[in-house]
């Protein structure tokens, strides 16, 4: 017979316990609730992007009938399928299927401008990006921005040679806004161009000649900011703001860029500026302002 083996009692096993409070349990805390709010930004801001291409899609002039082009019917649909598609779908496929939705309401833009029809404006709202048909790709456009929002800022901004460019920045009054200034030359047929403004907006490009000259001893009235070319005249220039806002005055460089600061000031004012015979110039100012040439 065999002797009887004793063995050693079966050790129990052993629970480790990890604190409730601690270095570790606070990185993990500290990860758990920045994911939380990255994913609620991320939400927000798609929801945020998906209602302003809403009201780009509703402001945009196109209005489908049986008898048009097939392949605008197409991109009308695509637009209006994207904006479905993005309300149910997760806020990081947004920015693409937005993007296809715009890409295809520019394709709507740029067939109604070859069959001549009068559709220079791009219609938008809140922040959006926009591709802008360009009339002269061998010289300066002028840009103009209107919004009737009577509340809040408002920034356009293209790029140049890769480097970001702000084209125009102001606040809206409740009178509605409208801006006209001049903006380099671009090569390219479109301008890709970034809106920020509290509401919706229309921009287009039109040629650089179609902006307002001072001159004949008549003076301009304007209110926002506008860029004017000084046909001869004399050598100083009277102008005039009204409003309690803030008013800048720039020659305009060769390049079509702000150049010197002529003048600048807030409230009501009146000054007189000693300025080229033949210039351009650049107002930038919020509210009501008068410029004229004393002696044209």
């Amino acid at each position: 017979m065999f002797a009887a083996r004793r063995f050693a009692p079966r050790p129990e096993p052993r629970t480790v316990e990890r604190p409730l409070f601690g270095p570790e349990s606070e990185l993990a805390l500290a990860m758990a609730k920045a994911a939380s709010v990255s994913a609620v930004e991320a939400t927000r801001a798609a929801e945020q992007a998906v209602t302003s291409y809403g009201e780009l899609l509703q402001l945009h002039p196109y209005s489908p009938r049986p008898s048009d082009d097939r392949d605008d019917l197409a991109d009308y649909q695509t637009a209006l399928e994207a904006y479905e598609e993005a309300k149910q779908s997760p806020a990081a496929k947004v920015p693409e299927i937005l993007e296809r939705g715009r890409e295809a309401l520019e394709r709507l833009d740029v067939a109604a401008r070859a069959a001549g029809s009068d559709t220079q404006w791009i219609h938008g709202s809140g922040r959006t990006r926009a591709r802008v048909p360009n009339p002269v790709t061998d010289g300066p456009a002028l840009l103009i921005f209107e919004t009737d929002q009577g509340d809040g800022d408002y920034v356009v901004s293209g790029k140049r040679r890769g480097r970001s460019r702000e084209f125009l920045r102001g606040t809206c009054g409740g009178w509605g806004t409208r801006a006209q200034v001049l903006v380099p030359p671009q090569r390219d047929a479109m301008m890709p161009l970034e809106v920020s403004a509290p509401g919706p907006w229309r921009i287009e490009l039109r040629p650089a000649d179609e902006a307002r000259q001072l001159c004949w001893n008549a003076p301009l009235k304007g209110r926002g900011p506008e860029s004017v070319a000084k046909v001869d005249g004399s050598g100083v220039v009277e102008f005039e703001h009204h409003g309690e806002g803030a008013f800048k005055v720039y020659e305009v460089t060769q390049l079509f860029h702000k150049g010197p600061l002529l003048a600048e000031g807030q409230g009501e004012a009146r000054l007189t500026i000693a300025v080229p015979h033949n210039c351009l110039l650049r107002i930038d100012a919020d509210g009501r302002w008068t410029l004229r040439d004393p002696q044209a």
